[in-house]
């Protein structure tokens, strides 16, 4: 099947199965947003009827088919061993109202509030293909996302080396939870007094066993862990949680630093942002998900002959030219 066919068909079958009729006009608004990084109600009158549908709609059916066709396109690429990266990004919002999905933010340059999104992707060679997107509320616990995310893994059978993930993760919870779900995991610790002073007192690079307390469902608990004290790599010291064994704790650097794909992967995916007035959650998270899968297929199919913005060009006129929303069959 050519590049042109497939994506053809894993655009329909997506949007398709999120029950939104008259697939082809709304793909080519879509795509039309995409390629111009425009807002969906400047292009045109179809946004209202768009956002109609959307909003009798639900966010955690919405999460749960991205994560569900991710899926299916992953478990078809057999890719052995891999590793996970999870961050989470942002999008502006500069309107008047406040919701349980706007951020409070500074109000600096007319920036009134943020939404965020949690992603998580799979990192394979010189590509990574997000497979988890979640707009977050506010006050939401970290610790029970990043399990289904392991839930998710492997429902996969993804072989996974190692999640990584940066310093906002550094939790008892989060600890706690990834160790109960049997999954591998570096997390960058923030240099606290307590770990500036252990890489002071320390000449080498070693790992040491560490407890953190933390207090959940108003009760005390306790996550055990190793820290990883690494000197002067980079001309830096480093500190990491974890639960994977190295013997030179002084790899565990360069084996983070492939968790920054993900934020090349988010620079990217600002190239399609779909933008829009909506405050709706749903709205926005929807856009946010297309963007995603956008970065997904272009990383399967087109990634060898397009650059990123050179893809989604050419799939808006490919809409232009040929039926992209058919009706296709189910995957």
């Amino acid at each position: 099947m050519s590049t042109k066919k497939q994506l053809r068909r894993e655009f329909s079958n997506f949007l398709k199965n999120l029950l939104i009729p008259h697939e082809r006009e709304y793909t080519e608004l879509l795509t039309e947003a995409a390629s111009h990084e425009s807002y969906i109600e400047t292009l045109g009158n179809k946004a209202d009827s768009l956002h109609y549908h959307l909003e009798n709609g639900y966010l955690e059916i919405f999460d749960k088919e991205f994560s569900k066709f991710t899926g299916m396109l992953i478990q078809k690429q057999r890719l052995g061993l891999v590793e996970v990266v999870v961050d989470v990004t942002e999008e502006n919002f500069y309107g008047e109202s406040t919701g349980l999905f706007i951020h409070p933010w500074t109000k600096e340059k007319g920036i009134m509030g943020k939404f965020r999104y949690l992603v998580a992707g799979i990192v394979w060679r010189n590509k990574i293909f997000p497979f988890y997107a979640a707009i977050l509320p506010r006050g939401v616990f970290k610790a029970e996302l990043l399990g289904n995310i392991v839930g998710l893994c492997n429902k996969m059978r993804l072989n996974v080396r190692v999640m990584k993930l940066d310093r906002g993760f550094y939790s008892g919870a989060i600890i706690r939870e990834l160790e109960l779900k049997g999954m591998q995991y570096l997390i960058f610790v923030p240099k606290k007094q307590l770990f500036k002073h252990m890489l002071e007192a320390t000449r080498k690079s070693i790992v040491v066993k560490h407890e953190i307390k933390y207090c959940e469902d108003k009760s005390s608990h306790i996550a055990e862990t190793n820290i990883a004290l690494v000197k002067n790599v980079n001309d830096y010291d480093w500190c990491f949680a974890t639960n994977l064994f190295l013997q030179d704790a002084r790899k565990y650097v360069p084996l983070y630093r492939g968790r920054w794909n993900i934020e090349t992967m988010f620079r990217v995916h600002d190239e399609a942002r779909i933008k829009s007035k909506s405050i709706k959650s749903i709205v926005r998270a929807f856009y946010f998900m297309i963007s995603m899968l956008l970065v997904l297929l272009w990383n399967f199919y087109a990634k060898q002959d397009y650059t990123f913005k050179g893809f989604i060009i050419m799939l808006e006129e490919l809409s232009e030219h040929v039926h992209i929303c058919k009706i296709c069959q189910a995957y």
